[in-house]
């Protein structure tokens, strides 16, 4: 009966290490995070303040770093134009962040700082 049990906890343990390694390698941090997916609530935007960039545009982001997380800017990112000038987002999280309190957010883009938290 012992026996039974040592080699069923083996088996598991293998299996689990299997399962977790094979995870690992399939990772891809930001790849479809749920932050994203979201559309900002009805009511909350004015479309003279922040207005999304167009694609076709080719206007380059007048910042180099993200304000809000303070990675580079990500060129695959949707941009938005806050104040006649087209900004760049570093990652996926920080596009409804930004749309949320543009005030808050707009001057350090412009300037190209990192807010401190």
């Amino acid at each position: 009966m012992t026996r039974h049990l040592l080699t069923f906890l083996g088996t598991f343990l293998v299996g689990a290490l299997i399962a977790l390694a094979a995870r690992t390698a399939r990772h891809q941090p930001y790849s479809d995070h749920p932050a994203a997916a979201h559309s900002e609530a009805p009511g909350r935007h004015d479309p003279t303040s922040v207005a999304p960039a167009s694609p076709v545009s080719g206007t380059a982001p007048v910042n180099t770093v993200c304000a809000i997380c303070g990675m580079k800017v990500d060129p695959s990112l949707p941009t938005v134009t806050y104040q006649g000038k087209t900004i760049g987002f570093g990652c996926r999280m920080c596009p409804p962040k930004f749309k949320a309190v543009p005030d808050k957010y707009g001057p350090a883009y412009l300037r190209n700082e990192v807010l401190k938290p």
